[in-house]
């Protein structure tokens, strides 16, 4: 994984990642997983998804190479160790769901399978998970994008790839929903995109102001809304 692009934006993802719906826990929950048993959520981050199925009664462990991130996660009390999604330190046949939200693209993905498919137990689940940003439909999710490709602070298209956000032979399910955001949210959340500035970049004073009159173009009621297609991708081991 590519550890040092995250360093110093755990306080950017708790502020300004939206939350996965609790859709995601029913359909894997229709496909018969049940409460209590154990989560493997690899490249947790802060711990998102970790604390989605936690709130459902499910045992988690979380697996998170940046420090930052890992105490982030820790602080709200989940169990959450080092490693990195090809090499887990978890035991063989260990997890019921073996889930990566968010993160698999920045693994060494053959790589990466293989450790999910060890550490998952024998007819356990190996899923992926992403809160896709919509980037059409408005005048503001529309000039957003084009805010976001102004100030990359690098190209990372292919890491946006919808071709790298699964595995072959998966199923798949879209969860709709929209995340509100005040101006601290959002300037949290495009700080959180790992190709954007960073506060101590000289570009960062120019795409706060550039987002700040974004905002304040299209706020209603002080929050602007932020669509977002969350795909749930899902197997099973044999």
């Amino acid at each position: 994984m590519h550890v040092a692009r995250f360093a110093g934006r755990a306080c950017d993802y708790l502020k300004g990642r939206p939350p996965y719906p609790e859709a995601v826990v029913d359909e894997l929950e229709r496909q018969g997983l049940q409460p209590g048993s154990l989560v493997a959520d690899i490249g947790a981050g802060t711990g998102a998804a970790s604390l989605l199925f936690l709130r459902r009664g499910y045992r988690v462990i979380a697996i998170e190479p940046n420090d930052d991130m890992r105490a982030a996660a820790v602080r709200l009390g989940i169990d959450a160790r080092p490693g990195t999604g090809e090499d887990t330190g978890l035991p063989d046949a260990c997890a019921d769901l073996v889930l990566c939200a968010q993160a698999f693209h920045w693994m060494d993905q053959p790589r990466a399978w293989q450790e999910f498919r060890r550490i998952a137990r024998p007819g356990g689940w190996i899923a992926l998970l992403w809160n896709n940003r919509v980037r059409t439909g408005s005048p503001f999710l529309e000039q957003l994008e084009r805010l976001l490709e102004r100030f990359a602070a690098e190209d990372v298209s292919w890491a946006e790839r919808m071709d790298k956000r699964r595995w072959p032979g998966m199923q798949e399910a879209h969860f709709p929903h929209v995340h509100r955001l005040d101006f601290e949210a959002l300037l949290a959340r495009v700080t959180s995109m790992s190709w954007m500035p960073r506060p101590d970049s000289p570009a960062w004073p120019a795409m706060a102001a550039a987002l700040r009159q974004l905002f304040d173009k299209h706020e209603r009621g002080g929050f602007v809304e932020m669509p977002h297609d969350c795909v749930l991708y899902w197997t099973r081991k044999p």
